[in-house]
């Protein structure tokens, strides 16, 4: 239909369709799912809040006509669908491990103001977070520094045997941490439970976390800065609680770059070339630093060691505080073991063994209150070392740690192995004991 439209001498044709048999239809764009020709790709930042835009940078295999890009959950469910452009990138550079990969930005994705907060997915291969604005139960700390620590993507990373970059970018592809994964999955399916997100690099403002009543770090989360461990510090001295579901936590200080795209660290006092020897980016029990990973979590990666070498222990936990509140429900008998190959512990400092059972080092820890749930014996530097899973309380007044100390925690050897039915279940005693304001200790 033809409506005729007059007005101040301005004849406007108006062309409504009624059918949709014209043969023009056919000729609109049609939009195809990106994920067949989508290569790699990386976001500007690690997190936002809603209503801010993503300003994404993509690769795709060939420039067609525009496609539609999916955004999903860490577990793959389907958000919401965005329209790009294709776009064909130049090659990196040979030192995109260090300055980026500096591609073209492809496509701004408003974060919609209704999406919670969590880890979400661009093609199910870039993560990106949503932060809470409001409060929250748990506050999970994703490993965002340690992923990209571990990301080969430009040909280097933290650990290459020679030529070891002592920088590295954040605008590179750098894949979901696997070691965090069951854990970040499993909390979905909480809908009981108030769950915030924030990065690594979010760790650095208080404000990110004050609206928290309880800190989780997942998986592998080994790089810190100080401000990351101040604040972290902070919400425990102010009375709220902490699990570490974690191993090798707290192992090197980083610092990140003055436009907070690369992280740092020289793993070497004289080569860094920061002149405060309380910023040098080396191991955090080193004594320049004055801030020994005790302190902040009750045990380390030097007291802890390899779980999954040759050694004398169990590959896993045995438990030697069965009656603890930690373990309700599971029926353990004193020596039971909780399987976990575990390729890396923390451990507390020990006196001396009782029975065979470690007794901690409750002078060396000085914390008001700490109970041993259970231990493995593991190794590091040709010595035996313990694995402890512990929970503490610094002070009278400050809030409680529960601290796994195995970086399988939440991994397909944890609460994808043999007892990961179990290992939830202690998590999520842990959980409930600390939101509820009971206590995780037996005496």
């Amino acid at each position: 239909m033809v409506r005729l439209l007059i007005g101040k001498g301005v004849i406007i044709f108006v062309l409504i369709i009624l059918s949709c048999d014209f043969k023009e239809q056919n000729s609109l764009p049609v939009y195809e799912d990106c994920n067949p020709i989508f290569v790699n790709g990386y976001t500007d930042k690690a997190s936002y809040r809603p209503g801010e835009v993503i300003e994404a940078f993509l690769n795709f295999k060939s420039n067609l006509a525009p496609c539609q890009l999916t955004i999903s959950k860490i577990d793959g469910a389907k958000v919401f669908t965005i329209d790009t452009q294709t776009i064909i990138q130049t090659q990196p550079s040979a030192s995109a491990s260090i300055d980026g990969f500096d591609y073209t930005s492809s496509i701004k994705i408003p974060v919609p103001t209704t999406l919670k907060s969590g880890i979400y997915l661009i093609e199910n291969a870039i993560p990106f977070i949503v932060k809470s604005t409001t409060q929250v139960d748990l506050m999970v700390v994703y490993p965002s520094n340690t992923a990209a620590a571990y990301a080969t993507s430009g040909g280097h990373s933290f650990y290459d045997k020679s030529d070891r970059a002592d920088r590295i970018s954040f605008h590179r592809p750098v894949a979901v941490q696997a070691l965090s994964l069951h854990c970040l999955n499993w909390f979905l399916t909480m809908p009981d439970i108030k769950i915030g997100y924030v990065s690594d690099m979010d760790m650095d403002d208080f404000s990110n976390i004050s609206n928290a009543k309880v800190l989780v770090i997942v998986g592998h989360s080994e790089y810190w800065t100080r401000k990351a461990r101040l604040n972290f510090d902070k919400h425990i001295i102010n009375g709220k609680h902490a699990i570490v579901l974690s191993g090798n936590t707290m192992w090197w200080q980083v610092r990140y770059s003055q436009s907070s795209d690369q992280l740092i660290c020289y793993k070497d006092a004289v080569a860094d070339t920061e002149q405060d020897v309380l910023l040098k980016t080396i191991n955090w029990y080193e004594s320049s630093l004055q801030y020994p990973i005790l302190s902040s979590i009750g045990a380390d990666f030097n007291y802890g060691g390899y779980g999954i070498y040759a050694d004398s222990g169990w590959d896993g936990f045995k438990i030697v505080n069965p009656q603890s509140p930690l373990l309700k429900g599971l029926g353990f008998s004193m020596g039971d073991i909780l399987d976990l190959r575990s390729g890396e512990y923390d451990g507390s400092p020990v006196s001396y063994f009782e029975n065979g059972i470690p007794v901690l080092d409750k002078n060396k820890l000085g914390f008001y209150k700490v109970e041993l749930i259970g231990f493995d014996k593991g190794s590091r530097l040709g010595n035996e070392t313990i694995g402890t899973f512990i929970a503490f309380q610094k002070t009278e007044t400050s809030g409680v740690v529960v601290n796994t100390a195995s970086y399988s925690w939440c991994s397909d050897a944890g609460m994808g192995g043999t007892d990961g039915s179990q290992i939830k279940i202690i998590t999520r005693n842990a959980i409930d004991l600390l939101l509820k304001g009971q206590s995780v200790f037996l005496k």
